[in-house]
């Protein structure tokens, strides 16, 4: 869970730079919270030509779990819209964002709930591990 949705309009980002955008988020994401890579998920949804919902022809909407002090939040969406126009090089003023957070228990990865920010350590790596352990016998 996290998933960083790059609205765009149609046919206006090449693969490369798209997968660019991508590894560039889940460095960003990883490098702030400590999140695995495995969990970041990065969709670009392309829009015609002035049909995009947001005022901004490029928007990054991301979707996290709640509990990260507002700092974080505005360091990770500061750096996502930060990478976006640098790789992209879309101006800066053509580039919009925001992040929802919603309940950790309403989001599941590796087929386990997610734990509250901060209690990865105590209730996630064990269940990992645990399930690695399980299936390696």
């Amino acid at each position: 869970m996290p998933v960083y949705r790059c609205v765009v309009p149609e046919n206006s980002l090449p693969l490369e730079k798209r997968q660019q955008i991508a590894s560039a988020f889940t460095d960003i994401h990883c490098g702030i919270t400590n999140a695995p890579r495995s969990f970041v998920h990065v969709i670009f949804d392309e829009q015609a030509a002035g049909q995009s919902p947001h005022p901004q022809p490029y928007f990054v909407d991301g979707m996290n779990r709640a509990g990260r002090p507002k700092e974080v939040i505005a360091q990770v969406l500061s750096g996502l819209t930060g990478a976006f126009v640098e790789i992209s090089g879309v101006p800066a003023d053509e580039v919009g964002g925001r992040i929802n957070e919603g309940p950790a228990k309403w989001s599941m990865e590796a087929g386990m709930v997610l734990p509250e920010p901060g209690e990865e350590e105590e209730h996630w790596y064990a269940g990992l591990h645990a399930a690695a352990a399980a299936s390696a016998d």
